[in-house]
């Protein structure tokens, strides 16, 4: 798992307003942009920030998803998938 990729990510979602604008109306696409791989495309898709988070990423930068509720993780979901690990 590319772990800075998914960083930087999170630090477009809040510094680009572009990507932010991009991620939101077609995740997919925006997500393709990047070099990521199938499985990190798939995690970031369903958004498993507790996968991810278990991998290295950074709660603290992955919050940023969050709070913009990128890949549909309003902060409750977010909350309990960190927790619980569980994408329902």
């Amino acid at each position: 798992m590319n772990i800075y990729l998914i960083h930087t990510l999170c630090r477009r979602v809040l510094h680009d307003r572009e990507f932010r604008r991009q991620i939101l109306e077609s995740p997919e696409a925006a997500v393709s942009s990047m070099p990521f791989s199938d499985e990190e495309r798939a995690a970031l898709l369903a958004g498993d920030v507790g996968r991810l988070n278990r991998e290295g990423a950074s709660g603290f930068l992955l919050l940023i998803l969050s709070r913009f509720e990128v890949f549909g993780l309003k902060l409750p979901v977010f909350n309990r998938r960190m927790r619980t690990g569980v994408l329902a």
